[in-house]
């Protein structure tokens, strides 16, 4: 099962009603956090995953996305773990355990300071490298994202921490 943990503004925009009794016991590989918010009057997303902070900007978003926000979600993560180089079987590996999806409302404090900080992250990178926006460079500001430390993890990087939790699905 695939957690996805909104925050208040995420449940809002989502039309969802989210309480502490939907927080169940998963596995934090397979719990996600996720946010929204506003680049240049576009809505966008970031997601993190609870256990290694590898994070992804899924945007612009629109009515018809928020309101299939999961399935966006799932793409977003294949999308991504494939654009950094992880292996086409692991990765399908990963989303057959995410078959079916559940939204909770956010649970750790630090995952949201974190996303708030990739988020501005996110904005100075595109403003730092004179892009004309972010919907256009999102692989590109993703990729960054992953390759930045946080000093939480034990492995500093999200991209390796990711690495190193994917690589038991090889096996199975």
């Amino acid at each position: 099962m695939l957690l996805l943990q909104c925050t208040k503004k995420l449940a809002d925009e989502l039309k969802i009603k989210t309480s502490k009794d939907d927080l169940v016991d998963n596995d934090p590989l397979y719990s996600w956090h996720a946010h929204i918010f506003l680049y240049k009057r576009k809505k966008f997303s970031l997601v993190m995953n609870n256990k290694t902070r590898y994070n992804f900007i899924i945007g612009s978003l629109r009515k018809k996305e928020f309101s299939q926000f999961g399935s966006v979600v799932k793409t977003g993560i294949q999308e991504n773990l494939l654009a950094d180089g992880f292996d086409k079987h692991v990765v399908e590996s990963y989303l057959n355990k995410c078959d079916s999806i559940k939204y909770a409302p956010t649970s750790k404090r630090n995952i949201i300071s974190q996303i708030n900080e990739m988020i501005m992250v996110a904005k100075q990178y595109v403003e730092y490298k004179g892009l004309n926006g972010m919907e256009e460079h999102v692989n590109q500001i993703n990729r960054s994202n992953n390759d930045f430390v946080m000093l939480t993890l034990p492995d500093t990087y999200p991209l390796v921490a990711m690495t190193k939790a994917l690589a038991g699905l090889k096996s199975e």
